[in-house]
């Protein structure tokens, strides 16, 4: 009777790799196998190692993470620690931190005369926070709220303060005209002339243009939406915008009216130390 020949064995993947290094290590030392798996597998441990350490980074990042009751970008800020700030206006407006997070950026920086990756990013980082909601309150120097303004991004603030409150702020409140922006959004789009650049920075007609911003009596439809700080405590005691006038907004989508009042109400604080909140590792 013919023998009956033998089939070769399918090869099975992973199965017969795991065999076949088995094989090999068979008579090895546990010194010698385990330097025999670091020359082989070091490359896919390292890749499992980091996977494991950024997802479990990524994790509790996602099950700790607090949601807001309070968040400001203080744009362009000089040496001031937001650190100190979110710690004393929590105090102040005797926030639950336990529970929810008080963040004041006091580190983002924004020219409009760079056009570059983190300028890009950073007005996208805005963009997004103000979508979900995230974001409160901006406090820009007059340059950058005087370009961004008229795009509706700040709260009309008679929506937010009473007359009362509003009236405290009088002298010192930042206008737009509410007819312009809506003959503006009614014309037709201009085209942009790319080969003209970015401007250079001209402090003269800032200056002239965030004057005009002072004189509702000039305007047709006067709407206050921003606040002047540049003779506020919180300016005059940190000198954190020295050389720019800041001024305050809340954002349209921000829906903590309550908290966004009490920090306006704490920058204006005689009683508060701002210089103790500069970031003093700096000097």
């Amino acid at each position: 009777m013919p023998k009956r020949e033998k089939k070769p064995r399918e090869y099975r993947g992973v199965i017969d790799e795991i065999r076949e290094q088995q094989l090999k290590t068979k008579d090895m030392s546990a010194k010698g196998k385990l330097a025999y798996f670091w020359d082989y597998y070091k490359v896919h441990t390292i890749v499992i190692l980091l996977v494991l350490i950024f997802g479990g980074a990524l994790i509790h990042d996602i099950v700790s993470a607090k949601d807001y009751c309070f968040s400001s970008i203080m744009m362009n800020a000089s040496l001031l620690s937001g650190e100190s700030m979110e710690s004393a206006f929590a105090e102040y407006a005797d926030l639950d931190t336990e529970t929810y997070q008080c963040f004041i950026d006091t580190t983002t920086a924004l020219s409009l005369h760079s056009y570059d990756q983190y300028g890009l990013a950073t007005v996208q980082k805005i963009m997004a926070e103000m979508q979900t909601g995230d974001l409160d309150v901006l406090v820009y120097d007059s340059e950058l709220f005087n370009n961004y303004a008229p795009t509706q991004m700040f709260l009309d603030l008679r929506e937010v303060l009473s007359k009362d409150e509003l009236a405290r702020y009088r002298e010192h409140l930042y206008y737009i005209d509410y007819a312009e922006i809506l003959r503006a959004e009614n014309a037709p789009d201009e085209e942009l002339d790319a080969s003209e650049g970015l401007a250079p920075y001209d402090e003269e007609l800032v200056r002239q243009e965030t004057e005009l911003h002072r004189h509702p009596e000039n305007m047709e439809d006067p709407m206050p939406v921003g606040i002047f700080l540049t003779e506020s405590p919180f300016a005059e005691k940190s000198g954190s915008y020295n050389g720019l006038e800041p001024v305050f907004g809340i954002t349209a989508t921000s829906h903590r009216f309550d908290t966004s009042k009490k920090y306006l109400e704490f920058l204006w604080d005689e009683s508060i130390d701002f210089s103790q909140m500069l970031n003093t590792d700096l000097f």
